[in-house]
């Protein structure tokens, strides 16, 4: 058989290959099985401009704040920042987001939101950027690192 030329790209992941047909065939096969995971799948920079996710089958990722806290766990200060953080990003597509946006947020989250949250807020913020679950572009100005996106992406879409 002949050598043949194969280049898919879903999302943000590319295959490409080059072989006898046979072979391209069965890889073909492995990746289309992959499809719904690899439409999960987004490298994006932690300052993109890039619109909220769309889950597998279409539609928007369509939660309320409370609704990402529930399924984030967010049962502590860093918890609940990093659920607004990601409310903030995955959901409203805001690549980047204030202290006060974030604290506004967190209080959005009945039942989850404690006073001590906001007053530890600022060491809170000074953890995350320290442990890269946040990135601070400037003294104002957070955003969810990339790692901490893709993960939380993951969570929120199942």
């Amino acid at each position: 058989m002949s050598d043949s030329k194969l280049s898919i790209k879903i999302g943000s992941v590319e295959f490409s290959g080059e072989g006898n047909q046979d072979w391209l065939a069965s890889q073909l096969d492995k990746i289309l099985d992959k499809v719904p995971e690899l439409l999960k799948v987004r490298a994006i920079h932690p300052l993109s401009t890039t619109p909220p996710i769309t889950p597998p089958g279409g539609g928007s990722l369509n939660l309320s704040m409370v609704s990402v806290a529930a399924k984030l766990k967010s049962n502590s200060g860093p918890d609940l920042a990093i659920a607004a953080a990601a409310y903030l990003k995955i959901v409203k597509g805001q690549p980047t987001f204030s202290r006060e946006e974030i604290s506004k947020n967190m209080k959005a989250a009945t039942g989850y939101y404690k006073s001590s949250f906001g007053s530890n807020l600022t060491n809170t913020l000074v953890q995350l950027v320290k442990t890269d679950a946040l990135t601070q572009s400037s003294e104002n100005a957070y955003s969810l690192h990339v790692n901490k996106e893709a993960n939380l992406n993951g969570i929120l879409i199942s």
